[in-house]
């Protein structure tokens, strides 16, 4: 076990992320949460850890156990994605700013939020195989599917009396063949792709995703067979943190817009004022919007 703080730009409040991951349905059942920590599992360079979070003072307090030794490589590999996964390091300073002027049903969803970074797929694997999973399939459909695949073919490690199982890393993956996915997935067009998306994952590189200009990371992955405009926005923006660019005009931003401002807005005024933080706005518009939803059932 190595235990530490995690520093997270302020103002960082993890009981916001709990309340959003409590309700975020592909990612439901993947850790054990209470009001204030969570748990979770995830798989480095073919080791498990389970790690576990809660509030200090300047961010988050973390345990860190495996069932193996930690060594240095992979316990700072572990932080990156912690630190990655709860988007400690966004300074929301500029976006807090620029929503204060905003329309008032906008500055007020976020202001209810305030604290709030976002929560992302912990690997560009569970993302990428999430992108595809959902393509025409129903949410429910999508989320046994990929509860499937890691308990199929996920690293299991055991902490604190509880069975904790990482979703599978690009490598576990790239020796499944389509028969293996069709397996899980019931079509052969869909099983496909998946092969495609771990290949081309592989092949592109974490790294180069994360650091080349939007526009050539995009390109990048609509390359893949199979990674549409929505899935490669979805990779970069809820799996790497990319929050620079938004397919605004997709009909599900289209329509959480137009509860907000009104039907017909001006995308361009969005991005004028957004700009590098636009995917920021987005975030928050969807999350308060279904907090929002939840609370009128």
């Amino acid at each position: 076990m190595t235990t530490g703080t995690l520093t997270a730009s302020q103002p960082f409040d993890l009981r916001t992320s709990i309340r959003f991951l409590r309700n975020f349905g592909a990612c439901r059942g993947d850790q054990v949460m209470t009001d204030e920590t969570i748990t979770k599992a995830i798989a480095v360079d073919g080791q498990a850890f389970v790690f576990h979070v809660s509030p200090s003072a300047d961010g988050v307090a973390y345990e860190l156990f495996s069932d193996r030794p930690i060594d240095d490589a992979r316990r700072r590999k572990v932080l990156d994605k912690i630190d990655g996964y709860l988007s400690l390091s966004d300074d929301l300073t500029e976006f807090y700013a620029q929503a204060a002027g905003d329309h008032p049903d906008y500055a007020r969803l976020v202001h209810a939020l305030r604290g709030l970074h976002q929560v992302r797929f912990l690997t560009i694997a569970e993302i990428g195989v999430w992108a595809v999973l959902t393509q025409r399939s129903p949410r429910t459909v999508s989320v046994a599917r990929k509860r499937r695949i890691t308990e199929e073919f996920g690293r299991a490690i055991r902490h604190d009396g509880l069975e904790f199982r990482a979703f599978p890393e690009l490598t576990d993956l790239r020796a499944l063949g389509v028969a293996d996915w069709n397996a899980i997935v019931h079509n052969e067009r869909k099983a496909g792709y998946l092969v495609n998306l771990v290949a081309g994952l592989l092949d592109i590189g974490e790294d180069y995703l994360r650091t080349a200009g939007y526009a050539q990371a995009t390109r990048a992955l609509r390359a893949i067979k199979g990674v549409g405009e929505f899935s490669a926005a979805a990779i970069l923006l809820r799996g790497l943190g990319r929050m620079d660019h938004v397919p605004l005009e997709l009909p599900s931003f289209a329509d959480a817009t137009a509860q907000v401002y009104g039907p017909g807005y001006d995308n361009g005024k969005l991005r004028a004022r957004y700009g590098t933080n636009l995917g920021y706005w987005a975030y928050y518009l969807h999350t308060a919007l279904g907090a929002l939803r939840r609370e009128a059932l």
